[in-house]
């Protein structure tokens, strides 16, 4: 009995540890993974952020990484300004 305890707490530190890694974005039923270490630029300020501490929206199915609220409602209110062509 004490290995399946053992076995089922192993398991459960190695899931932890693996959806630590990234972040999932989900988009309609679609889920994509974005690396939680990866440097983002914001659209709006062009602050440089982990893409982990950022705040997030989708335009256009496109995800757009913030580095604060500030900024993120920004963009909401004119998103067609930041957004590369």
């Amino acid at each position: 009995m004490k290995k399946l305890n053992i076995v089922v707490i192993l398991i459960g530190l190695a899931t932890i540890a693996i959806k630590s890694n990234a972040n999932a974005l989900t988009i309609g039923t679609k889920t994509n993974l974005v690396d939680s270490t990866k440097k983002v630029v914001d659209p709006v300020c062009k602050m440089k952020i982990k893409s982990s501490t950022a705040k997030t929206t989708v335009y256009n199915k496109e995800s757009y990484f913030f580095c604060s609220e500030s900024c993120k409602q920004k963009f909401l209110a004119e998103p067609a300004k930041y957004v590369k062509k």
